[in-house]
Order: structure tokens, then C-alpha cells, then sequence
């Protein structure tokens, strides 16, 4: 099943496994975002669970994006989220700079405007966000031992936000974890392929604002959020109403990801696309807010255990790599450090 998008201006299989050689997204020029169903892999039989993975299998090989509808997260839950989103950006900036992320050496926290760029050689991002992430029972010695794992920062207000933030956190990372298991049916593998991968899955959640750009950008570069690939494993999204997501397509054309009620964007980061062998693909996608309105979004950011070895990070700025394998936690604070470093445009 496909939902119809808009298209805008042109501008590791784990060991031992091997993938089907089938074309990439890059290869083909995707016109729409297809919609998934996901009833029939939470509560279906076998077959359902197959037939489902196999379409989320196919989106993803020919977008490496797709809607997922009843995806089991209560439409309240959605609710209380981005209420809590605007009640946060909606402070002064001394409160927000209360709980800046430049407080850590874990980046959770708040970040302003400009203070991370997805595409730094290029773009400047006109967004602020908001990050969380895991907080288990080690979360105080994780926090002095100072990597990406530890605790969280905590606003005083809204009222409700921890609240807020902390339900929806939990049912995503738990909708992140079905998905992968679905990822593993349509590779052709076993249900739990990814379970001991995941285990305790370094997932980061992040509210977004953008400001209004009505018309769209004045200048070229100054997007809500410059073209690029998520680093990590799986990205689910919820944005509110306004839209301005674009994937691009192999022929360079930015396809809309625009809004549909009750439905999350999912799409996968190059984690994945490396352990699907290629299959799975890692699209750029962009955001800009042309609307004369302030635009909000969660995304759930779902990755592996820290200790997972991947593929060496490629570069967003054009350095050196040191090659060969890195762990999760090398490779996303590769991430953190160059679109959040100085390496930004003049």
C-alpha cells in the first residue's frame, strides 16, 4: 500500500549471513512514501508477521523510507509529547540554556539554534532540539564515567514533561525493537536476529523545533535541516501538521514525506544499511519549513548496544577516516562531534 506524496523541485548482515543481491534506493527513483500497516505484525499470526515484514522490506529497499500506521503508541501519549515540545521551546532562552547540553559529555539536553548542523560543509540548521536518552540503573556511574550513556537533564518546567517524554521514550524504543525484529523476517533471517544487538540499545529521543521560513529559505543554505543520512539504526518520527520533510530520489528530486494523521515516518540510517548488506537504504532526506508557523517533530533515534562493532564512520566533513571496524559508541560520537563541532560554515 502506497499513501500519495508530492514531489518538490529537483535540486552487516550479522556473520555468516549474505544478502540478496537487490538494487538499492539509490539505484531507483522513488516517486511516493509507502504505508505500512503494522496491525498484523503486533497481533497477527506467522503469515501476517511475514507478509508485513515483507512490505516493510520492500520500502525500504526502494525509499529506505515509509509510514507505519497502528503502530501501538496511544494517540494521547503522541499528544502529551508534542504539547510538552511546545511548552519547552516556547521558554525563554535562560531556561532552555538551564539544561544545555554543553552541560555533558552525553550532548543530552537542549541545543539552540545553530547548534548542530546535519550537513555542516554546506548548510546552516535552523532548528533547536531537545535530547534524551536511556536511564538505567548504572545511569550515576555511566554519568561519571563520561561517554554517551548516563542521565538525563531535566527542565523544572512545563509542567508534565518528564512525564511526557519519558511514556512516549518507552513505547517508541519498544516499537524500535518490533521493527527490527521485522527488518530480520524481511532479510530472510530469524525473528530475534537483532535481539542480543539491541539488548540495551543506546536510543536517544530528540524534540525539534523549527521557525518559520514562509516561501522557503532566502538564502540557499540556511535549511531547518540540511540534506543527510541518519547515523544510527532506525529513525521514527512524529511531526505535527505543517509538514516540509522532503526524501531526495536517485534522479535528485525531493519527494514530500508530508504529514498523515495518526501515521509515524520510519526510516533507517546507515547502521543498518550496513548490516542489511546494502538492501536497506540510508536516504538523504531535509526539512524545511516554508509555513509561517513554528514546526515541531519528535524523532526517536533507535541504535544499537554501545559495544556493537560497526563499519569505520564516514566522514561529514570530509576528514580523514582511521578505517577499519568502530564500536556504536565511537561511531555515534563521531556523529555528535562533527555536526555539533566548530567545522561549520563562515
Amino acid at each position: 500500500m502506497t499513501a500519495t506524496t508530492s514531489s518538490n523541485q529537483t535540486d552487516a548482515l550479522p556473520a555468516g549471513e549474505a544478502a540478496r543481491a537487490v538494487p538499492p534506493a539509490k539505484s531507483i527513483p522513488f516517486t511516493e512514501i509507502p504505508l505500512v500497516d503494522f496491525q498484523g505484525f503486533r497481533n497477527g499470526t506467522d503469515a501476517d508477521k511475514k507478509r508485513v515484514a515483507a512490505e516493510i522490506g520492500k520500502a525500504l529497499n526502494d525509499v529506505g523510507f515509509f509510514y507505519l500506521v497502528n503502530h501501538g503508541i496511544p494517540a494521547e501519549d503522541v499528544a502529551a509529547v508534542f504539547a510538552a515540545a511546545r511548552g519547552f521551546f516556547t521558554q525563554p532562552g535562560a531556561r532552555k540554556n538551564a539544561v544545555s547540553s554543553a552541560n555533558t559529555s552525553n550532548h543530552r539536553g537542549y541545543f539552540p539554534m545553530g547548534g548542530e548542523n546535519v550537513d555542516p560543509l554546506h548548510t546552516r540548521d535552523l532548528k533547536e532540539g531537545f535530547d534524551i536518552g536511556f536511564e538505567g540503573t548504572l545511569a550515576q556511574e555511566e554519568a561519571r564515567r563520561g561517554g554517551l550513556r548516563g542521565l538525563n537533564q531535566w527542565p523544572d518546567e512545563p509542567a508534565g514533561f518528564r512525564p511526557a517524554l519519558e511514556r512516549y521514550y518507552e513505547h517508541s524504543v519498544a516499537l524500535g525493537r518490533d521493527l527490527c525484529r521485522a527488518f530480520a523476517l524481511a532479510l530472510d533471517m530469524e525473528e530475534d536476529t537483532f535481539d542480543r544487538e539491541i539488548e540495551h540499545s543506546e536510543s536517544r529521543m530528540r524534540l525539534l523545533s523549527y521557525p518559520p521560513q514562509p516561501g522557503g529559505p532566502k538564502d540557499s543554505r540556511a535549511f531547518g535541516a540540511g540534506a543527510h543520512t541518519d547515523c544510527g539504526c532506525l529513525t521514527i518520527l512524529a511531526q505535527d501538521a505543517l509538514g516540509g520533510l522532503a526524501a531526495r530520489n536517485s534522479a535528485g528530486d525531493w519527494i514530500a514525506v508530508d504529514p498523515i494523521e495518526n501515521a509515524l515516518i520510519c526510516n533507517v540510517g546507515d547502521i543498518m544499511e550496513q548490516w542489511s548488506g546494502g538492501r536497506f537504504a540510508s536516504t538523504v532526506h531535509r526539512v524545511i519549513n516554508d509555513s509561517d508557523q513554528y514546526r515541531y517533530s519528535v524523532a526517536l533515534f533507535f541504535n544499537p548496544n554501545l559495544d556493537v562493532v560497526v563499519d569505520g564512520f564516514k566522514s561529514l566533513t570530509g576528514a580523514e577516516s582511521a578505517g577499519g571496524k568502530t564500536t556504536t559508541e565511537e561511531y555515534l560520537g563521531c556523529c555528535f562531534s562533527e555536526t555539533r563541532s566548530a567545522c561549520q560554515l563562515p
